[in-house]
């Protein structure tokens, strides 16, 4: 009898390794359930959660080991661990979503949707530089895994990839192995002129962007600029005779506008040089109308007599634009006052130059008619975006074009460099041309505005006496004028709420150069949606009277911190955290806005390199913490979350707690 039982014994042992042979060489489907507490497929999707699986119960609870020889322990904690997997997941996208780096053209950090869709093809990831050969295996195999319709595809072997969105990447790596994702921008080739001089010299048109808006169609079509200097030689091969349009000489009060100087020449080639004929270089907006006024002599020189009605002539004629490469020191006169701010008033666009008598010990005196508040003050920079050493500075300086060695077009038809104010106020006449070719009504008094909200800051942070409000940028007012946005930026009062169940209306101040628009005065504000819940809501305002345009500006709801972490239950190789339960009132009033709690654990108070968890439920009241080193000091914080439509939002941070695992 004792020997039957013992066969028995044995054959129950030898199927149980035969079993367990035939797991190994065909997998665990058709084990039966009870011989393990967690299936297979279930023990891949914990080990895929990793060390960081979370144990999810009621509030309360306490926490149930895994018993292997507890077959409805084993289910419940399948289970769980399925659960914990789902939720995992969502946590996956979250956390990838906040590697996504997108970045304006100033460098700061900008939200996705702030960029147009078209401008990017799915997303490139970099993988941290400890990412081990073997998962990098693992990763590129589970990218040939993908159902049809995910795309991912290898860019630069082990450090670069490609996917054509965020949950595709959740799907092939983990978010700890990810340095860094950002959008996959398209690119363009440009249509480069083919002036020879170009290559060599474009860093006078690259600087301010003119090719930014080249690349849009924007040659200054439909804008005439007024040139008064010493007469322009309309016969130059590189200038388009057909872009001249009422010439004046103020000497004679004829149309003979023969340059006697050259200076003229010069200065209207660097507005409207033409453009891809195979010559030369290229003027900055080369499609403007040219109405070149003859108001200096043969020296370079002229008196009242000459430029006063020079002045009166291009604003009666309708010119949009007035460059005045000239000036005076003592010529602060009434009448010459006079006849820029009549032209000013009649809309057109006054520019001139500050002048050339600057030293390293002196700054050079106030000139005039670029002393005016009426028109345009224009110092030079050279190619590395620094003033040029005699360029007169003061605080009647408005901006800063490029000035110093510049390529000109010559009055006997050829080519040559030059430097001065001179050739940086044609610079921004062509600007002022473009912005009156998007819109003749465009005023000069808004002109200066855009000019200060557009240009790049120079020098000292701010205004300053040597750039003014900095460098001229094409790209960046032509986008702000097709947009017709005046607005300097956009205040509000607070950008971050805790939700306390009430109504969020921050207030709004906006500013216009150095006018502050307070909120309902000259601007209506609008919100976009009810403001009751966690989320971001976009604040817009809308320009009235006098001014135009929107901005926009966004705030964020998050949920409140339910307060009260306790000291951790300590474990051999895990930590069990542990916080307050809500109250009944607290339920109810956080039902909406509490999807459940977020923990992260590390060496350091810093928690650089922390294991982050999450547990789903708003009683839920723990979180444990596994795979952790044993003997090990570790740091511990949580903090409450919610999951809408449009993202996943987070508490602030607990207090910090301190444990040592066993």
């Amino acid at each position: 009898m004792r020997e039957k039982n013992y066969s028995k014994i044995e054959m129950k042992k030898r199927l149980a390794a035969l079993l367990v042979a035939f797991v190994f060489m065909f997998g665990t489907a058709v084990i039966p359930s009870q011989i393990y507490a967690v299936e297979a497929e279930d023990q891949a999707a914990a080990e895929s959660v990793g060390s960081e699986a979370i144990t999810e119960e009621t509030a309360g609870a306490d926490e149930t080991e895994v018993d292997v020889n507890n077959p409805e322990a084993g289910a419940e904690e399948a289970a769980e661990t399925e659960a914990t997997a789902a939720e995992e997941t969502e946590t996956t996208n979250t956390e990838l979503s906040d590697l996504i780096v997108v970045k304006d053209e100033d460098g700061n950090s900008m939200d996705l949707n702030e960029i147009d869709e078209s401008q990017y093809n799915g997303f490139i990831y970099k993988l941290e530089d400890d990412t081990t050969k073997a998962e990098v295996k693992e990763m590129e195999q589970a990218i040939d895994e993908l159902d049809a319709g995910q795309e991912v595809e290898e860019v630069v072997k082990s450090e670069l990839y490609a996917a054509d969105s965020v949950e595709t990447i959740s799907e092939v790596v983990e978010p700890e192995k990810v340095e860094y994702i950002e959008p996959n921008y398209i690119m363009h080739a440009f249509d480069v002129p083919n002036d020879p001089d170009y290559e060599y010299f474009k860093w006078q048109l690259v600087n301010t962007k003119v090719p930014d808006v080249w690349n849009m169609g924007v040659f200054g079509d439909g804008a005439t600029v007024a040139v008064l200097d010493t007469g322009v030689n309309t016969k130059h091969p590189d200038l388009k005779s057909e872009n001249f349009v009422n010439a004046y000489d103020a000497f004679t009060e004829t149309d003979n506008v023969t340059d006697w100087a050259g200076h003229g020449t010069s200065v209207t080639g660097i507005i409207a040089e033409a453009r891809n004929n195979g010559r030369g270089f290229t003027g900055a907006m080369p499609n403007v109308k040219i109405m070149p006024v003859r108001v200096l002599d043969q020296e370079g020189g002229g008196d009242l007599t000459t430029i006063v009605p020079g002045i009166k002539q291009a604003a009666n004629k309708g010119a949009d634009v007035i460059n005045m490469s000239f000036g005076g020191s003592g010529a602060d006169s009434i009448t010459l006052k006079n006849a820029c701010e009549e032209a000013f008033n009649k809309g057109a666009i006054l520019v001139s130059a500050t002048g050339n008598e600057a030293t390293p010990f002196y700054a050079g005196p106030v000139n005039y008619p670029a002393g005016y508040d009426c028109v345009v003050s224009v110092a030079s920079v050279d190619s590395h975006n620094t003033r040029a050493i005699d360029s007169n500075y003061n605080n009647k300086v408005m901006v800063a074009a490029p000035g110093e060695y510049v390529r000109i077009i010559t009055r006997s038809g050829g080519y040559n460099f030059g430097s001065g104010t001179s050739f940086a106020a044609p610079q921004v006449s062509a600007l002022a041309a473009m912005v009156k070719s998007y819109n003749h009504d465009f005023s000069p008094s808004k002109f200066m505005d855009l000019l200060k909200i557009t240009s790049k800051d120079l020098g000292r942070p701010g205004y300053d006496i040597e750039y003014g409000y900095g460098l001229i940028d094409f790209s960046k007012a032509y986008g702000y004028i097709t947009n017709s946005i005046l607005c300097r930026d956009m205040s509000l009062s607070g950008y971050t709420y805790v939700y306390d169940g009430g109504v969020k209306t921050p207030g709004v101040t906006l500013s216009l150069g150095p006018e502050r628009l307070v909120n309902g005065r000259d601007y209506t504000v609008s919100y976009a949606y009810g403001r009751k819940a966690v989320g971001t809501y976009r604040v817009t305002t809308t320009g009235i009277g006098k001014f135009s345009g929107t901005k926009a500006a966004s705030f964020t709801i998050i949920p409140p911190l339910v307060k009260g972490i306790k000291s951790p239950t300590r474990a051999k190789k895990k930590l069990t955290v542990r916080w307050k339960a809500l109250s009944k009132k607290q339920k109810k009033q956080y039902k909406s806005v509490i999807t459940g709690y977020q923990v992260r654990v590390s060496t350091n108070s810093s928690f650089s390199g922390a294991k982050y968890v999450r547990v789903k439920g708003l009683t839920k009241t723990k979180a444990t913490v596994k795979g952790l080193k044993k003997k090990t000091y570790y740091y511990v914080q949580y903090r409450s979350y919610k999951t809408t439509g449009s993202g996943t939002y987070y508490s602030k941070w607990s207090g910090i707690k301190r444990a040592k695992t066993k």
